[in-house]
């Protein structure tokens, strides 16, 4: 752990904050592309987009819990 705070100190602060984006973004995508299949096919099914639309709830809030988060951390 003290190696990656050492290497985050080393980068600029641009740099550093891209960084620290990529991070946060790398879960976002990472769920958003696996519920995507369910999004796409629970609709065709009957009562489908009941559960489509509570999952696309689920990501809308846990989405804003990051940038809320994320706002938090950063200080705003």
């Amino acid at each position: 752990m003290s190696a990656f705070v050492i290497a985050m100190a080393a980068l600029g602060r641009g740099r550093q904050r891209v960084l620290v984006v990529a991070i946060r973004l790398v879960p976002l995508l990472i769920v958003t592309a696996c519920w995507a299949p369910a999004l796409i096919v629970l609709p065709l099914w009957p009562s489908g987009h009941v559960r489509a639309l509570a999952l696309l709830a689920n990501l809308k809030d846990w989405s804003l819990g990051l940038q809320k988060d994320n706002e938090m951390q950063s200080g705003r």
